[in-house]
C-alpha cells in the first residue's frame, strides 16, 4: 500500500467535485447517484492511483490456502447460500423485539451463512439479503437499470399516490431526480444554502449561551435532538422553498423567555412530519387492499396517516403558490438564480413541455423536508453526543476549528480540506447511526446474481444501511466508534482487504480487483459505506447533508466546550437508545452538557 497519494485541492475528503466525479460516470447512473459521492471516499474528487503491491501478509495466506472464508459462500454442494426455514424464523423473532429491526437478522445471517443469502418466503416473493459489498455495487450500479424498483410500503404509496422522488418509478422519477439534484451541486445555490447553515445554527448557539448564563454558570444542559430538529426544519424550510418555519426563534422564546409557541400552523407541520413517519413505520408491512379497506371503514391508523398527509400538503401548497409569485417576479426583472428547491421546480416543464403541477411540486418537495429534516437533524445529533463522550475527539476538532481564525465556518472550508478531521468524525457517526437502516430494491426483470442466487420478477432485494456499517468484516470492532477510519491509509487497506476477499487467491483476479476497488474509491462509489443509499436511489442531497452537518458541528465546537450529561437517559454503555420507523430517532432523547467558551477558538 506504500506510495504518496497527491490530494486535489478540495482534499480527499471535500465536496468540491461532486460535480465532476457525477459527470466523469455513466450520466443515466450517475446524474441520479450524487449521494453516493459522499461514501466512503467521500465527495471529493480524483486522485492519482497510489502504487504499490498487496499487503504481504495478506499474499502470504492466500498463497498458503489460509485466507478467511469469503464474505459470500456456497452450501457444501456449491450452490448458492440460503437460510433455512427455522434460521428464518428465529431471525425474524429476534429482528421484531429489536429496535433495529431487519437489519439485526442480516447480521446474523451474515455470520452464520455469508454476506449474500437467499430467503425463501411461503407467503411472498423470493429475497436475497446482501451485504456484500462487491454484490450491493451489482445492484445498485453494475446491473442498476433492472434494480431501479424501490420496495416502499403501500402505505407510502397510498398516501402520496406515486408522486416524489421516493414514491414514483420509471422515467417520472428520473425526470424528477435530475431536476431536483440541481441545486444541490450548483455553486450559486450551495453558497446561498451555507449562509444558512451559518446563520441558523449561529442563533441556536446564542440561545444555548443566554440560558447557560441564566443558570449561574454550570454547565448547560440540553437534549440535543429536539434542539437539532429546530436548527434543521429552519434549514431544510429555507432550502425547498426558501421559507423560514422561525424554530430558532421559538425555540429561543421558550427556552429564555418561557412563551409559548405562536405559529400554530409550524407546530403542526412539525408534528405531522413526525407523526407521519410513526405511523408509516408501523403500517410498513400493510397491503394496499388491507389498508383501503381500512380508511373505508376508519379503523386503524390509515385515515390518522392521511390526515397528517393533508395538513402536510394544505401547509405546502400555500407557500408553493407564494413562491410562484416570486419567482415569476424575479424572472421578470432578470434574475433566473435559483435560491431553493423549489425554484427549479416552479421554472422546470414536463415532457409534454408544461409547467409541473401543484402535485408534482409538492411531491418533490414533501420528499425533501421529510428526508432532509430528520436525517440531518439525526447526524448533528449523534456527532455531539460522540463529541462530549469522547475528549480527544473534541481535541483535535478544536484544532482545525482554531486555525479559522475565529470566523464561523463555511461549507467551503469543508469543500477546501480545511476540515478534514471534523468531517470523518460526521462519517464515522453516519457508519455506526445510518439515518434510513434500509434502502431495499425489486427486480424489474429475471437475473443471476454474482452470487449464483437466481432472481426473478418482483423478487425482493434486501440492503441495509445499519447491517452494513456494522459488517465485523469490513469494519474492525464495528461497534468502536473510530474517526480515523475515513483517513486516505485506512480506505486503502480497506480496499486491499476487500480486493482480497473478491480474489479468492488468484493473483490475477487479486490486481485487477485491487485497481478496480481504488478506481471504485476515487469515483466516489465505494459500497462498503451507503449512509445516503447507493445506485439511481440514493439520496440527492448527500452532498449537502456531510456539508452541512459538518459546518455545524464545527460551528458548536467553536463556540462550546462539551461534556457527558449527569445522567444516562438516552444511552446504554457506548450505544445510543435508538429505534427506527421511516428513518432513526431516539425515544429518551440525547443529552449532552454545553458550557460556553470565554471567546470563539481562534479568535
Amino acid at each position: 500500500m506504500g506510495g504518496a497519494v497527491r490530494r486535489t485541492r478540495a482534499g480527499r475528503f471535500g465536496a468540491a467535485s461532486a460535480t465532476e466525479t457525477a459527470k466523469a460516470e455513466d450520466d443515466e447512473v450517475a446524474s441520479a447517484e450524487v449521494g453516493v459521492s459522499v461514501g466512503a471516499s467521500a465527495m471529493g474528487g480524483a486522485e492519482d492511483e497510489a502504487s504499490g503491491t498487496a499487503c504481504p501478509y495478506t499474499a502470504a495466506k492466500e498463497a498458503l490456502g489460509l485466507a478467511p472464508p469469503p464474505p459470500t459462500r456456497r452450501d457444501e454442494n456449491g450452490n448458492p447460500a440460503m437460510v433455512d426455514n427455522v434460521s428464518f424464523l428465529k431471525s425474524l423473532i429476534k429482528a421484531s423485539q429489536h429496535p433495529v429491526g431487519m437489519p439485526i437478522a442480516m447480521l446474523d445471517w451474515a455470520a452464520e451463512k455469508g454476506e449474500c443469502v437467499g430467503i425463501k418466503n411461503a407467503i411472498g416473493p423470493f429475497c436475497v439479503s446482501i451485504l456484500d459489498p462487491e454484490i450491493v455495487e451489482y445492484v445498485c450500479f453494475t446491473n442498476a437499470k433492472n434494480y431501479r424498483l424501490r420496495m416502499l410500503p403501500d402505505a407510502f404509496r397510498y398516501v402520496i399516490q406515486n408522486k416524489g422522488i421516493t414514491g414514483s418509478d420509471g422515467q417520472y422519477n428520473r425526470d424528477h431526480r435530475l431536476m431536483c439534484q440541481k441545486p444541490f451541486i450548483n455553486s450559486f445555490s450551495l453558497a446561498e444554502f451555507s449562509s444558512t447553515v451559518e446563520e441558523r445554527i449561529a442563533h441556536m448557539c446564542n440561545t444555548w449561551q443566554q440560558a447557560h448564563a441564566m443558570g449561574g454558570g454550570k454547565p448547560y444542559e440540553i437534549n440535543i435532538d429536539y434542539d437539532s430538529q429546530q436548527v434543521t426544519l429552519d434549514v431544510i424550510g429555507k432550502v425547498a422553498f426558501a421559507y423560514d418555519f422561525k424554530r430558532c426563534e421559538a425555540h429561543e422564546a421558550k427556552t429564555l423567555r418561557g412563551e409559548a409557541d405562536e405559529d400554530g400552523n409550524v407546530s403542526k407541520l412539525l408534528a405531522a412530519y413526525n407523526g407521519s413517519s410513526e405511523i408509516m413505520g408501523e403500517l410498513f408491512i400493510t397491503p394496499g387492499p388491507i389498508l383501503k379497506l381500512q380508511n373505508f371503514l376508519g379503523l386503524g391508523r390509515v385515515r390518522e396517516l392521511k390526515e397528517q398527509y393533508a395538513i402536510l400538503e394544505s401547509v405546502g401548497t400555500k407557500l408553493m403558490s407564494e413562491r410562484r409569485a416570486i419567482v415569476k417576479e424575479r424572472l421578470a426583472a432578470g434574475d433566473e438564480e435559483d435560491y431553493c428547491l423549489l425554484d427549479v421546480l416552479v421554472k422546470a416543464k414536463d415532457a409534454d413541455g408544461q409547467p409541473l403541477s401543484d402535485a408534482d411540486l409538492w411531491g418533490d418537495i414533501n420528499d425533501i423536508m421529510a428526508a432532509g429534516h430528520r436525517t440531518t437533524a439525526s447526524n448533528f445529533t449523534v456527532n455531539l453526543w460522540h463529541v462530549a463522550r469522547y475528549e480527544h475527539i473534541q481535541e483535535q476538532i478544536e484544532k482545525e476549528v482554531a486555525a479559522l481564525g475565529g470566523r464561523p465556518p463555511t461549507f467551503q472550508d469543508v469543500q477546501e480540506g480545511k476540515l478534514p478531521y471534523t468531517q470523518r468524525v460526521v462519517k464515522e457517526s453516519l457508519r455506526k447511526y445510518a439515518p434510513i437502516n434500509l434502502f431495499p430494491r425489486l427486480a424489474e426483470g429475471p437475473d443471476t446474481l454474482p452470487s449464483g442466487h437466481k432472481v426473478e420478477e418482483g423478487d425482493f432485494i434486501l440492503l441495509s444501511t445499519y447491517a452494513m456499517g456494522r459488517n465485523p468484516r469490513v469494519w474492525e470492532d464495528p461497534n468502536k466508534f473510530d474517526p480515523d477510519r475515513f483517513t486516505d491509509e485506512a480506505l486503502y487497506a480497506q480496499a486491499e482487504k476487500q480486493a482480497s476477499a473478491v480474489a479468492r487467491g488468484d493473483p490475477a483476479k487479486l490486481e485487477q480487483a485491487r485497481e478496480r476497488m481504488r478506481r471504485r474509491m476515487n469515483a466516489g462509489r465505494d459500497f462498503t459505506y451507503t449512509p445516503f443509499g447507493a445506485g439511481p436511489r440514493s439520496c440527492i442531497g448527500g452532498v449537502f447533508a456531510l456539508l452541512a452537518a459538518t459546518t455545524m458541528l464545527a460551528s458548536t465546537v467553536q463556540k462550546f466546550k462539551l461534556s457527558k450529561a449527569s445522567h444516562s437517559k438516552g444511552a446504554v454503555g457506548e450505544e445510543l437508545n435508538i429505534m427506527y420507523d421511516t428513518t432513526i430517532c431516539f425515544p429518551e432523547g440525547v443529552w449532552i452538557n454545553l458550557e460556553p467558551r470565554e471567546r470563539p477558538l481562534g479568535a
